[in-house]
């Protein structure tokens, strides 16, 4: 039989730990501000609230996976916040402390602010800001000690005070001072905040803003106040409704803090939720494109382990380095089997748990798109090799030109030379007239092996490009053909594509569409080359299996291009053919 908890499910231990913080800092509280509370009875009640629900939030951070350390901070603000009230005794070293006291009140603040969510001070900005706070809420407070009586700050002139050089106009000069260096540190806190976010991911950002305004209000009210007490007859009932006043705006922070790390903590919840409906119906894309939402990052890559190696969504091999500022987590299957890998943003690191969360949520759907990221990794090899072989294939056509037009052409050229020499020696006309038919004979021949040269690979598209290889096509058609071409070079096997796939489309713009002139237009970018041929024929084109707009397309195909026609009858015929201009 299953034993019964003695705790709710809600009542865990973190929850316990965090209550018996804020009861004991309720109970300092209570303590320190005794003379006090007894006649202002409703202020008692909410500074108890206000104060116990601060150190209970900061517990709450403190025993959580994200802001640990700020919610350290914050429980130590709500300490020196329950001995900020210790000046009510008005006596003995009771309202120095509390001083001291208010002081790191507010450099705890701050300093869990800046630490969140990673615990860590980030950037010399943040380094420098918690020093200019120790020194400017510490430091200036030792200096107002140093230069000022017990009475001028509203305490019990018997109060313990360590007066160096007592002087009411210096200290008058000293509190403006301390007050404005208090509004520029407020100042640089909320441009800190603000700064980070073109820096942070959605999770973050999301939180930064309402905190930012939270500082500002806080800290523009909590300064507002501090004002009051800048007069010369200042009171302890003043010092204290100021410390009420403080504290009550402060807590706003913790809430903040507190409400931020809930809906962290509800997104884990929800995630298998999201991703399950995010990635239907299941694809590699889908489940990569489900992460990014899930996680707050368009930046994230998504690689799954085939046949031995991590491929991408395209099905490309796993060829990028970690690159600074990014994190990557590799997943395993129940069995311990490599599954996949991602690559995020770096502060999705103060995150781990949704990642994780995300990532164990997607694992049916990993499972499942990783037979899918294996045959497109076949794929992918396939068109590798057949584009290696388009290659080779330019290359060689290529070298078989040049041999055919330096060797066998040259040694035919010799022998019709023999052949015209050997007419001249010859004394008998019948074998002179012999000669000279089998010299013509020999001249169309060398004329045919140059036309197939040509057909195999022109010397002028080796020689000069595409361009002027294709004016001289364009010269020999027997339509009009108005070209607009690039000056420039592309890839051996680009320009021997392109070549043959534009000479079978004017082909078939003269042959099949009857067209009376051609447009031919080639436009190379960054990414891509584009070619167009646009005539004025009778449209209706259609590519049939074994037809020449079939090849066309093959042979595009294979250097990962893809080809489109818009032929509605009547109107004429537009083929476009897209290549990647990469290597």
């Amino acid at each position: 039989m299953r034993a019964v908890p003695r705790w709710p499910l809600w009542l865990g231990a973190r929850v316990r730990r965090a209550l018996g913080t804020g009861a004991a800092v309720a109970a300092a509280v209570l303590a320190c501000g005794w003379p006090y509370w007894r006649g202002h009875p409703a202020a008692a009640v909410i500074t108890l609230a206000c104060c116990g629900g601060f150190a209970f939030a900061g517990g709450l951070l403190a025993a959580g996976r994200l802001g640990r350390r700020t919610g350290a901070a914050f429980v130590l603000a709500a300490a020196a916040w329950a001995v900020t009230w210790s000046a009510a005794w008005n006596t003995g070293a009771a309202p120095l402390l509390s001083v001291f006291a208010q002081s790191v009140f507010f450099v705890a603040i701050g300093v869990g602010v800046v630490l969140y969510p990673g615990g860590r001070l980030v950037g010399a900005a943040a380094r420098t800001w918690t020093a200019a706070a120790a020194v400017i809420m510490v430091g200036g407070q030792a200096l107002l000690c140093a230069v000022s009586r017990p009475r001028w700050n509203g305490f019990a002139a018997s109060a313990v005070w360590p007066s160096v050089h007592p002087d009411e106009e210096v200290f008058r000069w000293a509190q403006r001072a301390v007050t404005v260096a208090m509004v520029v540190l407020a100042g640089a806190l909320v441009i800190l905040l603000l700064a980070r976010l073109p820096r942070t991911g959605r999770l973050d950002r999301a939180f930064t803003v309402p905190v930012a305004a939270a500082v500002t209000v806080g800290v523009s009210t909590a300064l507002a106040v501090q004002g009051t007490l800048l007069g010369t007859a200042v009171t302890l009932d003043d010092v204290l409704g100021v410390y009420f006043v403080q504290g009550f705006c402060a807590t706003t922070l913790p809430i903040v803090f507190l409400f931020t790390a809930l809906r962290a903590r509800l997104s884990e919840l929800t995630v298998v939720e999201r991703m399950h409906r995010l990635a239907a119906p299941v694809s590699v894309r889908k489940v990569r494109d489900a992460l990014r939402s899930v996680l707050g990052d368009d930046t994230l890559d998504l690689w799954l382990w085939a046949d031995g190696g991590y491929v991408g969504v395209d099905g490309r091999p796993m060829d990028v380095p970690l690159e600074a500022g990014r994190w990557r987590n590799r997943v395993r299957t129940s069995t311990g089997e490599p599954l996949a890998t991602i690559d995020v943003a770096a502060a999705l690191r103060d995150h781990e748990a949704l990642v994780e969360a995300a990532l164990t949520a997607g694992g049916r759907a990993l499972e499942t798109v990783r037979l899918q990221a294996a045959a497109q990794a076949n794929l992918e090899r396939a068109r590798d090799a057949q584009e290696r072989l388009v290659r080779v294939q330019a290359a060689e056509r290529e070298r078989l030109a040049a041999e055919l037009q330096r060797s066998a052409r040259a040694r035919l050229r010799s022998l019709e030379l023999t052949l015209a020499r050997l007419e001249e020696a010859a004394a008998d006309p019948p074998a002179r007239e012999q000669a000279r038919t089998i010299r013509r004979e020999l001249a169309e021949a060398v004329a045919e092996l140059d036309d197939l040269a040509r057909g195999v690979h022109p010397a002028i598209l080796a020689d000069a490009g595409l361009a002027p290889a294709m004016d001289m096509v364009a010269a020999r058609a027997p339509v009009p053909v108005h070209l607009d071409l690039p000056a420039g070079r592309f890839r051996p096997e680009i320009e021997s594509t392109l070549y043959f796939a534009l000479c079978e489309a004017l082909t078939n713009a003269v042959k099949h569409a009857g067209a009376g002139s051609i447009a031919l237009t080639v436009r190379s970018g960054p990414a891509e080359i584009v070619a167009e041929i646009r005539d004025d024929g009778a449209g209706g084109a259609s590519p049939s299996p074994c037809g020449g707009l079939a090849g066309l397309t093959d042979r595009v195909r294979a250097l990962r291009g893809h080809v489109t026609i818009q032929s509605p009858p009547g109107a004429g015929t537009t083929l476009t053919i897209t290549l990647p201009a990469g290597p």
